[in-house]
């Protein structure tokens, strides 16, 4: 049977064969072009970002009691809650031009980027640089209607993932505050009948354990919906009143792994993608070792946590990070700012699993935070 988290090898290729499929669909979504292109950034990593996230706003037009974005300007007083104006992020562009034209991918914030007024505007702008790099949008699905997703449709917008946290009406609406469960299901069905074979739709699931008990019918009720894939993440909690939710441990938790494994199953019966994060947690290689984050005031830093202070928490431990700034792209080149030895240090551990003091109580150092890409459960005798 299947168990694991991806690591090892695997027997009959089942797990190749997997990647194999996912590949051959991606090239036929995207051209072959764009694949091989991401396949030479990737050569030239060390040099430059393979992505760039500008934080465009640090609004989000829902209000989850779990998310730090709730608690800019109180909680985590040194945020000003903020919408960037359009001009102010085409200095930001202008500014790092030659590492967008070498770029793969450009994300706008890590929040609702279809809250903002200016969101196409600003898609427009980054595209002027490099027309194929790819505009991958993250969203609530709360927003999304026939005129956005067509605008959407009409750039470079390879995936779109939604956040959708369970199949039952009472369960998303608990975790995601003013989430309207029957207009989300209403708005996916509508994205995947119009972004169908042109535009990938994932679905992410947070796995908490107010939910874990519904994955196994989630897959069946995504695969109804037309979703193209299915992300389930690991939760990440900044404060500990949030800290019961979380699923995975130091030892695993072969209880979840179980389901982990009947939700493969599922998804391999329905013929559509699913990958998990670890439940055990170790030292493991945080992707954000190829991206530049650049925050509302043009700083450059490790993570969207790390530009300012951070809160943290992880098996009953918490802390707050200073902020891990390497250089304002206003003040200094930007791309110097990468390659600078700072910078260079910082990421590599990243990548080589030795985890900084700053990320020792976050997820994603452990790898029980975001799903593996491409990986799948092992199978074992």
């Amino acid at each position: 049977m299947y168990i694991g988290s991806g690591e090892g090898g695997t027997k009959n290729g089942v797990s190749h064969m997997k990647t194999i499929n996912y590949i051959t669909k991606k090239i036929q979504r995207q051209g072959i072009r764009k694949v091989l292109r991401l396949g030479y950034i990737r050569t030239m990593r060390p040099v430059y970002p393979e992505s760039i996230v500008v934080e465009i706003m640090n609004k989000c037009n829902l209000k989850c009691k779990h998310c730090r974005v709730t608690y800019y300007g109180n909680v985590m007083d040194d945020v000003d809650p903020i919408f960037m104006e359009f001009e102010y992020f085409t200095k930001i562009v202008d500014r790092i031009s030659p590492l967008i034209r070498k770029a793969y991918r450009f994300q706008f914030s890590t929040v609702e980027p279809l809250f903002h007024k200016d969101i196409f505007r600003m898609m427009d702008y980054v595209s002027k640089y490099n027309k194929n790099i790819d505009l991958g949008i993250l969203s609530n699905g709360m927003l999304l209607n026939e005129k956005i997703i067509n605008e959407l449709m009409r750039r470079n917008v390879s995936s779109i993932s939604i956040s959708l946290d369970g199949y039952k009406k009472e369960t998303v609406e608990a975790f995601k505050t003013n989430v309207n469960y029957d207009r989300l299901i209403s708005n996916i069905r509508l994205l995947t009948k119009i972004c169908k074979n042109k535009i990938e739709v994932n679905a992410v699931f947070v796995a908490t354990r107010a939910n874990i008990d519904e994955l196994v019918e989630y897959v069946g009720f995504c695969k109804s919906l037309g979703i193209d894939r299915i992300l389930v993440n690991g939760f990440q909690s900044f404060f500990h009143d949030f800290s019961h939710l979380y699923l995975y441990s130091k030892q695993g938790n072969p209880e979840v792994q179980k389901i982990f494994q009947c939700a493969y199953d599922k998804a391999k019966s329905n013929h559509i993608n699913i990958e998990f994060p670890s439940l055990v947690a170790k030292p493991s290689v945080c992707g954000m070792h190829s991206t530049m984050i650049i925050d509302d005031r043009g700083n450059i830093a490790p993570c969207i946590h790390l530009a300012r202070k951070a809160h943290f928490e992880l098996f009953s431990e918490s802390k707050v990070s200073d902020p891990v700034v390497w250089g304002n792209i206003f003040d200094e080149d930007p791309l110097a700012i990468w390659r600078s030895k700072n910078s260079v240090q910082f990421r590599a551990k990243l990548k080589s699993k030795e985890i900084p003091d700053e990320c020792s109580l976050c997820v994603d150092a452990y790898g029980v935070g975001c799903s593996r890409k491409l990986e799948v459960l092992k199978e074992t005798t």
